[in-house]
């Protein structure tokens, strides 16, 4: 009896001395793990230490913050640390070769930090845009820079108030053309389509699902004499929707209002024979600084990568084209052959008139300073951001 309970005693001291070194195993090895590679969790948990420290110093000197919005500023880390708002970062990466800043961007309402962390080969902060803009394509589905397929405007001469609508940054830079593109990103659990990366490297994204559906205006118009609805944007009902829903809807804590950015949105009449497809019709009036808004007929037709698509009443350009086919949206172009109509995306462009009921997608225009942290671009794996 006595044998058997020193038996008994002997195995169980022999697990818990089991347990013990696999315990200090795990230990080591996850001590091991941190310091010669971080962690890509840790460098994030470093990147937000970055912007706590940049929000208290800035919050200990607010003459500093920019005062209009596309006048960003940014902080050095070195500033931080020597002011006393964070260690330095060799003490919270254990490498030398890590740098970093925080710029700060002025929103609608508030202010927007993104930490840029640079530690060489180990690890640095991806932006979105410049991860996209890496793997652009010629020919096929995929992202084109506007140069290599269309001819940008060289002038559109200057607005009432002295601008020169020909420096719209919604004529330029980089767009999604194809049927089958992997340009989904999830913001704030919706999903939504990069439409394109503009002359500024801002996105302008639109929503995969319609809103409710709706007309676009239902007012008296006295050309028709009737309530068949202006097609004039400024004068709209659905501009006021969109404005009502941007500020009431979304929260301010939102990533589509933290890196909202105002454009010059593209607002100008179109004839359903027009051929020219560079923006320049549409961008010849624009409303600005919004920042909600619906596509441009010019946004549509250029999404397609058909080559016998020539203009807006061509049904060929809903052909190999994400934006058409799927469902019916209003678009923000007015037909400029009447004052009561308006395009559409549909199975191809047509104009409808403005009291009728159709969906409609809101455009969101976003910062390049979008952070990629995972994600395709698939639509079951879009790209996740912050």
């Amino acid at each position: 009896m006595i044998d058997r309970l020193r038996n008994l005693d002997r195995r169980f001291l022999g697990m818990i001395v089991f347990i013990f070194v696999v315990i200090i195993i795990i230990v080591i090895a996850m001590i091991i793990l941190s310091l010669s590679s971080g962690g890509k969790k840790s460098y994030a948990n470093i990147e937000k230490t970055m912007v706590s420290a940049a929000k208290k110093y800035y919050k200990d000197n607010p003459s500093m913050l920019p005062k209009e919005q596309g006048k960003d500023i940014e902080v050095d880390t070195t500033v931080l640390s020597s002011g006393g708002y964070m260690k330095d970062l060799s003490e919270l990466t254990k490498n030398d070769e890590c740098k970093g800043k925080v710029i700060v961007g002025k929103n609608k309402k508030d202010y927007d930090y993104t930490a840029y962390l640079d530690c060489g080969s180990k690890y640095q902060t991806a932006l979105l845009y410049a991860k996209l803009i890496e793997n652009t394509v010629t020919s096929g589905e995929g992202l084109y820079a506007v140069s290599d397929f269309i001819e940008a405007p060289t002038t559109l001469g200057v607005d009432d108030d002295g601008y020169d609508l020909s420096k719209n940054e919604l004529l330029y830079g980089y767009v999604y053309r194809g049927q089958n593109v992997d340009n989904y990103i999830k913001i704030d659990k919706m999903l939504y389509r990069i439409v394109r990366i503009d002359g500024n490297n801002d996105f302008v994204v639109i929503q995969e699902n319609n809103a409710k559906a709706s007309y676009f205006d239902n007012r008296y118009n006295s050309e028709t004499e009737k309530n068949s609805g202006m097609n004039n944007y400024y004068l709209s009902r659905i501009y006021d929707y969109s404005k009502e829903y941007y500020n009431t809807k979304i929260k301010d804590d939102n990533v589509l209002k933290k890196k909202a950015v105002s454009k010059n949105m593209c607002v100008g009449e179109r004839s359903i024979d027009d051929t020219v497809n560079d923006g320049s019709i549409e961008c010849s009036k624009v409303l600005k600084n919004t920042y909600i808004g619906l596509l441009s007929t010019y946004d549509v037709i250029n999404a397609s990568i058909s080559t016998e698509c020539t203009g807006t009443g061509d049904p060929n350009c809903g052909n190999y084209n994400y934006l058409v086919g799927s469902s019916m949206f209003w678009l923000a172009t007015p037909n400029s052959e009447d004052s009561h109509s308006v395009f559409i995306s549909n199975q191809n462009i047509s104009p409808v008139e403005t009291n009728r009921s159709s969906g409609y997608k809101y455009v969101y225009y976003l910062s390049n300073k979008l952070i990629y942290e995972s994600g395709s671009g698939t639509k079951t794996d879009p790209y996740i951001v912050k």
